[in-house]
C-alpha cells in the first residue's frame, strides 16, 4: 500500500507540469486516440482481400451460425461499395482489389501524419515539463539556507539536476506515449476482435492479468534498486567534480593514480547496484516475454480447437483480422507492461528529484517581512547562540555586542573561533539559535531578505569570479550599471591599469573561477564588484589573507577606498591591518573575550598580545603611514 502510495504521489506532483500544458495535452490525447483508433480500423480492409485469397465456393462449414456484426458490416455495406466502381477496365475482383489498396494505403498515410504530429507534440510536451522540473530545481535549491549549501555535496546535486532529472524526462516520454496509446490500442483491438469473434475474444482475457503480474511483483524493488544505483552514480559524479575542483592539488601531490582508483572504486560500485536494478528489471520484461508470446501460442492453439468442433470464424479474413487483433492486443499490453517497468525505473530518479523539492529553507521571516528602511543608529547583537548540525559546540555562545553606524570593526582570533560565522549571521545566511541580530532595535528576522542584502556587500577570502568577462563579473554588483559606472569601480579598486593592459578590456574573459587572473587581479574585482553596489554594510572576510605583499598592499589600499563613509566588519589574519579600525572584537571558542582599540589591546597583555607577538610584531604599535 505504501509503494502505491509514492507512486501515485509521485504522479500528483508531476501534475502540475502537465497542467501548464493542458491544451496541448488535451490535443496529444485526442491524435494519439485518432492515431490509434484510425490505424487498427483502417485494417478493416484486409478482410475482403484475404478473403479473394479463399473463394467464397468453399465456405468454412457452418459459416451461417458463425456471423458477426463485422461479418455482417463487410458483407452488407463495405463489398457492395467496392463492388459498384470499375477500374480501368479491370474485371470486377481486380477493380475492387486494386480500389481496397488504393484505400487501404491513402488512409494509411493519413493515420501516420497523424501519429507523427503525435509523437513531435508528445515528445515536446516531455522536454517541456522536464525542462521546468529542472528550472523549479535549481531556484528551489538557490533558495535553501547556507546550512544546507554547506552541508551537500556537489557532484550529487549536480547529479540530481542532470543525471536524475534525465531519467524523469524519460518517464514523462513513456507516460504522454506509452500510457496514452496502449490502452487505447488493448481497447480497440479487443473490441474489433469481439466484433469478429466474441466466444473466442473471451477466452483470450484469462492471459491479460497474467502478463501484467512481473511488473505488479517486481517493480517496486526495479524502482527501489533504481534509486541506489542513482545514488552510487551521485557518489561517482561527486568524486568526478572533487578531482577536477582540486586539480592544482592533485597534480602537486602526484595524486593523478590515486584519485583515478577513488574515482573507479566509485564506478564499480554504481555498476553494481545498477547491475541489481537491471537483473531485477530483465527478469520482469523476460517473464512477461515468455507468457506474451507461450501463452498466446497456447491460447490459439485451444481455439483451433475448439473452432475444429465448433466454427468460430465465418471466412478466411475473419480469421486473419482475429488472429491479428489478438497479436496486437498482446503485443501492446508487452509494451505497456515493459513502459511501466521503465516508469518504475525512473520513479526513483523521480524520488531524487522530489527529496530535494521537499527540503525547506532555513531562513524564516515573520509575516509578510518589513521593508528595511536602512541602518540609522546600530547593529546589535543580543545573546545569539549558534550551533552547526554536526558541531561539537556551539559556534557562538550568547555574544552581544553593538556596532554604530559608520563604525569600523575587526574580528581577530585563533581559527574556530566564530568569527565566520558571526559574518554570516550579520549577512543572514543563518538564524541565530537563540537570542536576536536587531538592526535599529528591530529584529533582523522582520525585514524582507531581499531588502537586507541589497545593502549589504561581501568580500571573501576567496575571490569568487563567474566564467564571464572582468565587465559582466564587476557589473554583477548592480546589473543595470554603464560601462562607465564600471570603469569608475575599476579605478576605485586600483584595476583600471590592469584593464587597460587587456587587448580587449573589460570584454576579457577571466576564465573558469578566474582561473587566468592572479590572486590579488581576482580579488581586486571583487572588490569593484563591491564598489559599485554602493552598499552601507561591508562584511570582508579575511580578503588579504592569501595574497603576497604587493598584492596584499594594493588591495588593502582598494579596500580602504571602500571602507570610506560606510560601516565595516572585517576579519583578519594578519593584524597589521587592521590597527585603524574603531574597534577590535578577539574571540576565543565562539565567545568574544576582548575589545578595544589596538593600543588598548595591547596593553591587556591578554590573547590579542600575544597573538601580535606571535605573528612577529613589536610590542609597540608602528605608525601607520
Amino acid at each position: 500500500m505504501a509503494r502505491t502510495s509514492r507512486i501515485v504521489d509521485a504522479y500528483r506532483r508531476l501534475l502540475p507540469y502537465l497542467a501548464r500544458y493542458k491544451r496541448q495535452g488535451l490535443l496529444i490525447l485526442l491524435l494519439g486516440t485518432v492515431a490509434t483508433t484510425g490505424a487498427k480500423a483502417n485494417l478493416i480492409l484486409l478482410k475482403p482481400l484475404v478473403n479473394m485469397l479463399f473463394p467464397a465456393s468453399e465456405p468454412i462449414p457452418g459459416e451461417e451460425l458463425a456471423s458477426s456484426p463485422l461479418d455482417d458490416f463487410v458483407q452488407g455495406s463495405l463489398n457492395p461499395f467496392f463492388d459498384q466502381f470499375g477500374f480501368l477496365g479491370l474485371s470486377p475482383v481486380a477493380s475492387k482489389a486494386v480500389l481496397l489498396i488504393a484505400v487501404l494505403l491513402i488512409s494509411s498515410a493519413f493515420f501516420a501524419v497523424i501519429q507523427f504530429i503525435f509523437l513531435r507534440f508528445s515528445r515536446m510536451l516531455g522536454v517541456w515539463m522536464i525542462t521546468d522540473l529542472r528550472q523549479d530545481l535549481a531556484e528551489h535549491v538557490l533558495k535553501l539556507g547556507m546550512r544546507y549549501h554547506t552541508g551537500r555535496r556537489l557532484g550529487d546535486l549536480l547529479s540530481r539536476l542532470t543525471a536524475d532529472v534525465a531519467t524523469s524526462l524519460r518517464m514523462l516520454n513513456l507516460i504522454v506515449e506509452e500510457i496514452i496509446q496502449e490502452p487505447i490500442s488493448i481497447l480497440v483491438s479487443f473490441t474489433l476482435a469481439m466484433l469478429i469473434a466474441p466466444v473466442a475474444t473471451l477466452g483470450m482475457l484469462i492471459f491479460l492479468p497474467i502478463l501484467a503480474l512481473p511488473v505488479l511483483k517486481l517493480g517496486p524493488k526495479v524502482r527501489r534498486r533504481s534509486a541506489k544505483s542513482l545514488e552510487k552514480l551521485g557518489d561517482s559524479t561527486q568524486s568526478l567534480t572533487q578531482m577536477f575542483s582540486g586539480i592544482r592539488v592533485v597534480k602537486a601531490f602526484r595524486m593523478e593514480q590515486r584519485e583515478a582508483e577513488e574515482f573507479r572504486k566509485a564506478n564499480r560500485a554504481f555498476v553494481h547496484q545498477t547491475e541489481r536494478m537491471v537483473k531485477t528489471q530483465a527478469t520482469s520484461l523476460a517473464i512477461t516475454a515468455f507468457l506474451a508470446t507461450g501463452g498466446v501460442g497456447v491460447l490459439f492453439g485451444l481455439i483451433a480447437l475448439v473452432n475444429a468442433k465448433v466454427p468460430l470464424f465465418r471466412d478466411p479474413g475473419s480469421v486473419t483480422l482475429f488472429f491479428f487483433y489478438i497479436g496486437t492486443m498482446f503485443a501492446s499490453v508487452k509494451r505497456l507492461t515493459k513502459a511501466i517497468s521503465i516508469i518504475q525505473t525512473s520513479m526513483g530518479a523521480a524520488d531524487r528529484v522530489f527529496e530535494v523539492f521537499d527540503l525547506k529553507p532555513d531562513l524564516v521571516e515573520s509575516g509578510q517581512g518589513k521593508a528595511y528602511p536602512g541602518l540609522h543608529q546600530s547593529l546589535r547583537f543580543e545573546q545569539v547562540s549558534f550551533h552547526y548540525d554536526n558541531g561539537d559546540g556551539p559556534a557562538l555562545d550568547r555574544v552581544s555586542f553593538e556596532i554604530r553606524r559608520g563604525e569600523r570593526i575587526a574580528l581577530v582570533g585563533p581559527s574556530g573561533a566564530g568569527k565566520s560565522t558571526l559574518l554570516d549571521l550579520v549577512a543572514r545566511f543563518y538564524d541565530p539559535g537563540s537570542g536576536k541580530v536587531s538592526v535599529d532595535g528591530v529584529d533582523l528576522r522582520e525585514y524582507r531578505l531581499g531588502d537586507w542584502l541589497d545593502r549589504l556587500a561581501v568580500v571573501s577570502q576567496q575571490a569568487f569570479l563567474f566564467q564571464t568577462s572582468l565587465a559582466e563579473n564587476i557589473r554583477y554588483g548592480r546589473p543595470g550599471a554603464s560601462e562607465d559606472e564600471i570603469r569608475q569601480a575599476c579605478r576605485a579598486a586600483f584595476l583600471e591599469d590592469f584593464v587597460d593592459t587587456l587587448p580587449q578590456g573589460l570584454n576579457t574573459e577571466v576564465g573558469d573561477s578566474g582561473a587566468r587572473l592572479s590572486g590579488g587581479q581576482a580579488q581586486r574585482v571583487t572588490i569593484a564588484r563591491a564598489l559599485l553596489k554602493d552598499a552601507e554594510l561591508l562584511l570582508l572576510d579575511e580578503a588579504t589573507s592569501a595574497l603576497d605583499s604587493e598584492s596584499e598592499r594594493k588591495v588593502q589600499e582598494a579596500l580602504e577606498n571602500l571602507m570610506q563613509g560606510r560601516t565595516s566588519i572585517v576579519i583578519a589574519h594578519r593584524l597589521s591591518t587592521i590597527q585603524a579600525a574603531d574597534r577590535i572584537f578577539v574571540l576565543d571558542q565562539g565567545r568574544i573575550v576582548e575589545q578595544g582599540r589596538h593600543e588598548d589591546l595591547l596593553q591587556q597583555d591578554g590573547l590579542y598580545s600575544r597573538m601580535w607577538s606571535l605573528q612577529g610584531n613589536s610590542g609597540e604599535s608602528p605608525k601607520l603611514s
